[in-house]
C-alpha cells in the first residue's frame, strides 16, 4: 500500500476502482486491510472508487506519541483527500470510531462531504461504552503486556451473544484473529483515549440539529455500543437523515452482514 507524509503523522492508504470516491473510515484498533474481505469489493462493484486508509496508530500508519483526539483523525482525513487532489465533496462511510471522524467532518467541514453514512456509531454514549473504554484505556496507560489472543476477544465482544454460544463460530473467529499480535502503544493508547474523550463528552450531541450535510445513520439490531433505540433517537435529532437497522447484526456488521450494508450504502450514495 501506498504511504504519504502529512504533518507529523505518515498514512498508509489505498485507492480501488473508478467513479465517485467513498471514504471508508475505520474503526478503534480496526486495521484498513479489513476492508478489502467486506466492502470494497462491494462498493467498487457497484461503481464507486473506494479509498481507504489506516487511522494514526494503526500500523503501517505510524503512531505518534499519544494522546490522539477524533479532530486529529478527521485532519489526517482531509490531508489525504487533499493529496489525492480531491478538493470536491466526496461521500464518507464510517463505522465505530471511523462514524465520529466521518460526523466531525460532515459538521466541521461540510464543504467537503457529499453525505455521510454512519455505521454503528451515531448515539448518546451507553453505560457499556463508557465502561470498556474506562477499563481499556487504563490497559493502555499502565502499559502492561497483553496476552496473544486477546485482541481476538475485543472482537468478540462484539458478536451477538446468541452467536457467542455456536462454537463452530467462536472458533472461526479464533482461528481467525488468534494468532495476531497484541496491539501496542502508543497508538493503543492514542486511539483509546480519543474514543474515551468522545464518549464521555455530553456536548458534542448538541451539533447534531445543525448539521446540514445528509446523513445515513446505519444501526445493527445486537449492537451493544450503539443500540437500535439511541441510534433512531440521534436520526430523528438530526434535519433530514435516514436510519436503517440492519437485522440480526452485532456491532460487527459491516464485516458479517456485507451484502446488506452495501445495498444500503450504494442506495443512500445513489448507485442502484
Amino acid at each position: 500500500m501506498p504511504t504519504v507524509d502529512l504533518d507529523g503523522v505518515t498514512l498508509s492508504y489505498d485507492v480501488r476502482g473508478d467513479g465517485e470516491p467513498i471514504v471508508l473510515l475505520a474503526g478503534c484498533g480496526a486495521p484498513a486491510v479489513a476492508w478489502e474481505f467486506t466492502l470494497t469489493p462491494a462498493l467498487v462493484a457497484a461503481g464507486y472508487q473506494v479509498i481507504s486508509f489506516d487511522n494514526r496508530g494503526m500500523a503501517p500508519s505510524s503512531s505518534p506519541p499519544a494522546p490522539y483526539a477524533i479532530a486529529d483523525m478527521a485532519g489526517d482525513t482531509l490531508a489525504l483527500l487533499d493529496h489525492l487532489s480531491h478538493a470536491e465533496p466526496v461521500w464518507l462511510a464510517g463505522h465505530s470510531m471511523g462514524g465520529w471522524i466521518a460526523e466531525t467532518l460532515a459538521l466541521e467541514h461540510p464543504e467537503r462531504v457529499r453525505a455521510a453514512a454512519l455505521m454503528g456509531s451515531c448515539n448518546v454514549s451507553t453505560a457499556w461504552e463508557k465502561a470498556v473504554l474506562a477499563v481499556d484505556c487504563e490497559l493502555a496507560e499502565r502499559d502492561v503486556e497483553l496476552p496473544r489472543g486477546y485482541g481476538a476477544l475485543e472482537v468478540l465482544r462484539y458478536l451477538p451473544t446468541h452467536e457467542l454460544q455456536q462454537e463452530d463460530i467462536v472458533v472461526g473467529w479464533l482461528e481467525l484473529l488468534g494468532a495476531e499480535e497484541p496491539w501496542p502503544n502508543p497508538g493503543r493508547l492514542g486511539q483509546y483515549q480519543a474514543a474515551r474523550a468522545w464518549v464521555n463528552d455530553a456536548r458534542r450531541t448538541e451539533g447534531w440539529s445543525s448539521m446540514r450535510v445528509p446523513c445515513l445513520v446505519l444501526s445493527f439490531e445486537y449492537d451493544t455500543d450503539s443500540p437500535p433505540a439511541r441510534a433512531k433517537e440521534a436520526a430523528d435529532r438530526i434535519p433530514g437523515a435516514r436510519f436503517v437497522e440492519i437485522p440480526g447484526a452485532g456491532h460487527l456488521g459491516v464485516m458479517t452482514h456485507v451484502d446488506q450494508v452495501a445495498e444500503v450504502l450504494s442506495g443512500f450514495f445513489g448507485r442502484p
